[in-house]
This record gives structure tokens, sequence and C-alpha cells, in this order.
């Protein structure tokens, strides 16, 4: 006998002939037939409703963004203080605006609830909806009693998460403007410009020294071959997407920001602020450290330290102590393992993670300094060379011109 239950939609009669519209959870369509039939119902038509997870399509980005969950999870928190049953929030949520795919899940979330379903499975279900690291936080709330307390902190968690996000991208905006910047000065000097100098000098039969005739041969060589540098370009472009797609392509990547200079520190700067809130949430949620663990590797998306991290659980599955296993692995930094140390000798590792939050976040603010501090500094001095030689390029000829005359 199967004992899946699954959702049916139906359209019945009653005894008067009207037309009842509704939905079922049952085992099969026999079973849902017999129960209508038992309270005067006919069934005019009979529908099983699909289990799978709504289409993205009803979201622009294919995903719920991390705000818009942050939002989720603070108003589910207010509601299930005030006594709502768990149920009975999800269906008021499920008239707030949010986005078309969110409702759509939650629409599915309550049939899975009725179903009998736990709502950390249910939301395990959906995991382009809502992140596994969620997922993991909801059980922990559930099987502690906890889950209000536990959505707040998961609330906060992801505001700080969202904030890093924005910081980063605010960083990098100024420095991509001169990029760009630098790269259509380059396009209008050597497709416009040089070429209109250089025919001028070639009239005017004007000795053109190496650098001019050099620039000269750069600026011809782009002209003639513009359409294959550009489709070369495009496809370096296509063959990197693709590499990442592949799980070697990303690991190389994620290993180059753990590895570059400037990347390296805003990489480990960020992951290190994530990594000290999880676990900090975790403990104090009362699961063991090897399953808090295993819930704060879901979060990390560079494969570079989740491979490092791997390792760290399996030493602390073996015995040794998460500061030792960290010191070994990782290259967190003597802050962190110090720290952990000490937690781990007061039995309150949770505490002091948690009551050092907000001095990694100003680490990742310092990190992300290094690209005004840095970054910039060296595209204005290219973009400044740059401009330099063509100066010096242009202008030579014409001094030595004047020279020549007086």
């Amino acid at each position: 006998m199967n004992n899946k239950l699954n959702k049916f939609s139906y359209i019945a009669k009653d005894t008067n002939g009207k037309r009842v519209r509704g939905t079922f959870i049952a085992e099969d369509e026999q079973f849902v037939r017999e129960e209508l039939s038992k309270n005067n119902l006919f069934v005019v038509k009979i529908k099983k409703v699909s289990a799978k997870a709504p289409s993205a399509f009803f979201s622009i980005s294919g995903k719920v963004s991390t705000k818009e969950i942050t939002n989720f999870c603070k108003q589910f928190s207010v509601l299930i203080s005030s006594g709502i049953s768990i149920i009975d929030a999800i269906l008021t949520l499920k008239e707030q605006p949010y986005s078309a795919l969110l409702k759509k899940t939650l629409e599915k979330v309550v049939d899975d609830l009725y179903a009998g379903m736990m709502l950390s499975e249910s939301f395990k279900k959906y995991p382009k909806v809502f992140p596994d690291f969620l997922a993991s936080m909801i059980f922990v709330g559930e099987s502690s009693g906890k889950l209000p307390q536990v959505l707040l902190s998961v609330s906060s968690y992801y505001t700080r998460t969202q904030k890093n996000k924005q910081k980063l991208r605010s960083a990098l905006a100024y420095p991509l403007i001169l990029f760009f910047m630098m790269l259509a000065v380059t396009v209008v000097m050597m497709h416009f410009v040089i070429p209109r100098f250089i025919d001028t000098f070639m009239q005017m039969e004007i000795d053109m020294p190496i650098l001019t005739l050099a620039l000269f041969n750069i600026s011809q060589f782009f002209r003639d071959y513009w359409k294959y540098l550009l489709l070369g370009l495009l496809l370096i472009i296509i063959l990197i997407y693709a590499s990442l797609k592949t799980k070697k392509g990303k690991y190389f990547f994620d290993a180059c920001k753990v590895k570059l200079p400037i990347f390296k520190k805003i990489t480990y700067a960020i992951f290190t602020a994530q990594f000290v809130e999880s676990l900090g949430l975790l403990l104090s949620s009362g699961l063991d450290i090897v399953s808090c663990l295993d819930n704060v590797r879901v979060i990390i998306k560079n494969e570079y330290l989740a491979k490092q991290f791997d390792k760290v659980i399996i030493d602390v599955k073996k015995g040794i102590s998460l500061s030792s296993a960290i010191e070994i692995e990782m290259q967190l930094g003597t802050v962190v393992t110090q720290m952990i140390a000490v937690g781990e000798k007061t039995g309150a590792t949770d505490k002091m993670l948690l009551q050092t939050v907000e001095y990694f976040d100003g680490q990742v603010e310092n990190a992300l300094g290094l690209i005004t501090t840095t970054v910039q500094p060296i595209l204005l001095s290219i973009m400044g060379i740059f401009i330099a030689i063509l100066f010096v390029a242009i202008y030579a000829p014409i001094l030595s011109m004047i020279t020549t005359l007086t």
C-alpha cells in the first residue's frame, strides 16, 4: 500500500446540483471520492496536483532575494511569537507583497504541512527558494522549541550577509567605472585619434620616432583585426563561464580568490564573519559541534575553502579540538583560533563567537577598503601612464618639426 500523501483538486456537485471546488489531501484518488461521497458530494472532475516546486519563471532573477528571505524570517517570527500556528502564519505571509515565486512556494509548504510534514522538511524541498542554511536552522528551532528566536537570529544573519554584499558592490563600483573608462579611451584613441595624427604626419613628411611608429602599428592592427579580437574576447568569456559550471573550473577560480593578494584578504574576511556568526547561532541552539559544523558547511560557496573546512570537520570527528583543527587546516588568523580556544575552555564558545560578530564585520570593511586604497590608485596610475605615452607619441614629432624649423 502506498503511504505517500498527495494533494488532489476536485470539482463536485452537492444534492442541489451546485458546483463545489476544493482540494483534498489523501493517499489516492479513490479515497477522495469515498470521502466526498460521505458528505453527499458527487465528483465531476478530480486531478492530482503536482508536488514539484513552482517554476522560477515567477521570479525575474530565478530565485528569491536575500532581502526577501530576511523580511520573511522577521515577519514569520513575529507571527509565531504572537501565538499563531505555523500554518496560519504561513497563510498570512502568503498574502504579503512577496515575489510570485515565494508566494507559490508558500502554497506548496502549506500543503506539505497539512500532509504532516515538518516545516524544515518542506523547506528542504525547495532549495531555490529557501537556502539550505535556513532549512537547517528551522530544524534546529523545531527541535529546540525556539523557532521564533531562531528565525530572528537567521534574519539578523541574512541582514549582515546582505550588507556585506552591498559593501562589496560599492567597493567595486568605482574601479569598474575606471576600467571601462580606460577601455573606452583606448578604443577611441586607437581607432579614431591616432590614425588621423599619423596620416597628417605622413602627409607633412615628418619623421616619426620609434614610439610613434609602434603606436601606429598597434592602432593599425586593432583596426584591421578588431572583429577577430572581439570574437576572441567573446570566446574567452564563454569559456570562462562554461568552466565555472564545472567542478574543477569553479575550484580553480575559487582558489584564485583565496590566493591572489588583494582578493585573499577580502575572501577570508567575508568567510570568517559568516563562519563566526553562523556557528555561534547553531551552538547557541543546542546542537553538538559536529552537527553545527555540518550545517555551516552548507553556506560555504567557495569550493577551495569548503575543501579545507571538510578537513576541519574530519579532524573534529577524530577528537581534535575545533580551535586546533582550524589552526591546522585553515588560515583564519590567530584571533579566531584563540577566541574559540578560550570558548572551549570556558564552555561558552557560542557566546564568544556571537560577541565578536561586530568585530569581524569591521574586518570585512577594512578588507574591502583595500580596493579603494590599492586597486583604484593602480588603475589611475595605468591610465596616467597610458595617457603620457599617447602624449609623447603624438606630440614628439610635432616638437621635433618645430625644433627643426627654428
